[in-house]
């Protein structure tokens, strides 16, 4: 019998299609793997981006005056913040006092060691909407204006001391000392000054309504953003010693008689400007001192070496007594039973930009800031990572 020697091939094709399947299945798995990260990836660069988001908006939505109304032009503050599944971090920086860049990074930590850690930063180019409270002279008032004794009205715009850095982009055009309506009068007797550009003004569009609208708001939204910081003085006719109270390291707003410090710009009161309302006629005195905008229902006198900087709006008549009291910033007196509007007893009325500026734009509920209608918005991942 004849035996061929035939040479198998089974098992080769068998290791063939082993090695084949192998590969297909590794491919497969790298694949698989491949897509899981591109996944992954594309998840967590949208949940950075989102976490940026949600760190600009929400500095944007929480204005905070304390912090933000202390960044000199130029300069920055940073916050931080979390949201789901991540952290944010925010670049404020203070373009000039109306437009603001922010910078938020949202950074992704869920997902442990293998998935966290993916970064996306994007930018913001805001300004700042805030209340229409635009004084035209350092007393705008209706009705007759004496200035006696040592008592001097001034429009020269002046910068509060140590105000200096929170000013430097502001305008500095002087302003009218006093504004009042076609038929009032201004008269000084003694060593009693008005100066200004010009001294005085009769100007025929002050009328009542300029001292109840400001832009979009009313005296009665003021009176209720007041009551909402509350900042509602009732039941007496005589303040003493106003002054900041810290507690704690931070600037206690619960207290009534906290209205900032204006003296140290950056002390945990120094950008806190509350809006304050009286409901009738008050007198102010003492060496006490405050900042904000001061709202009063009827007349109004200080005395007795008394500082305010900011904004008064009066519906009744205003008048400093003695001790030399110095208002610096602006007056605006509705005089609505039109009666002399008097500054005696050494008293002062500065009229100063920046204060009126400031008491503005620090007020968390006269103040927003938005970004721009148009090309606000940049990813600025390449760039800053």
């Amino acid at each position: 019998m004849r035996t061929d020697n035939r040479h198998g091939f089974a098992l080769p094709a068998a290791i063939g299609a082993l090695v084949i399947i192998g590969i297909l299945v590794t491919s497969g798995f790298f694949m698989a793997r491949q897509e899981l990260r591109i996944g992954v990836a594309s998840h967590n660069a949208n949940l950075a981006v989102n976490l940026a988001q949600v760190g600009a908006n929400e500095v944007m939505a929480n204005w905070n005056g304390y912090q933000l109304g202390l960044i000199t032009p130029w300069d920055s503050a940073i916050i931080n913040g979390a949201g789901p599944g991540g952290n944010w971090r925010v670049s404020v920086v203070n373009a000039n006092n109306y437009v603001y860049r922010i910078t938020s990074t949202g950074q992704v930590t869920e997902g442990g060691a293998l998935w966290a850690g993916s970064r996306r930063t994007i930018g913001i180019v805001a300004r700042m909407l805030y209340a229409n409270i635009n004084p035209p002279g350092a007393l705008t008032t209706r009705g007759n204006v004496q200035v006696k004794g040592t008592s001097a009205i001034t429009g020269t715009n002046t910068t509060p001391p140590t105000w200096g850095p929170y000013c430097t982009t502001l305008p500095t055009n002087n302003m009218a000392g006093v504004v009042t309506n076609t038929g009032g009068t201004v008269t000084t007797q003694g060593a009693g000054t008005v100066t200004g550009n010009p001294p005085t003004v009769q100007d025929p569009t002050i009328v009542s309504s300029t001292f109840t609208n400001f832009g979009n708001l009313t005296w009665a939204e003021l009176v209720a953003l007041a009551q909402i910081e509350g900042k509602v003085i009732t039941g007496i006719n005589q303040v003493n010693n106003t002054a900041p109270v810290v507690t704690g390291g931070v600037c206690d707003e619960s207290v009534l008689l906290n209205w900032g410090e204006p003296t140290i710009p950056t002390s945990p009161c120094g950008a806190y400007f509350p809006l304050i309302y009286h409901g009738g006629n008050v007198t102010i005195q003492s060496n006490g001192y405050g900042q904000g905008i001061l709202l009063v229902e009827g007349d109004l006198m200080v005395r007795g070496g008394y500082r305010f900087f900011g904004i008064i709006i009066t519906q009744g008549a205003f008048a400093t007594g003695a001790g030399g009291a110095t208002i610096t910033g602006a007056v605006l007196a509705g005089n609505d039973l039109l009666l002399d509007q008097t500054a005696t007893g050494g008293g002062q009325i500065i009229y100063s930009r920046c204060a009126v500026t400031r008491s503005v734009l620090n007020n968390a509920n006269l103040s927003r800031a938005r970004p721009l209608r148009e090309r606000s918005w940049v990813d600025m991942t390449a760039v800053v990572n």
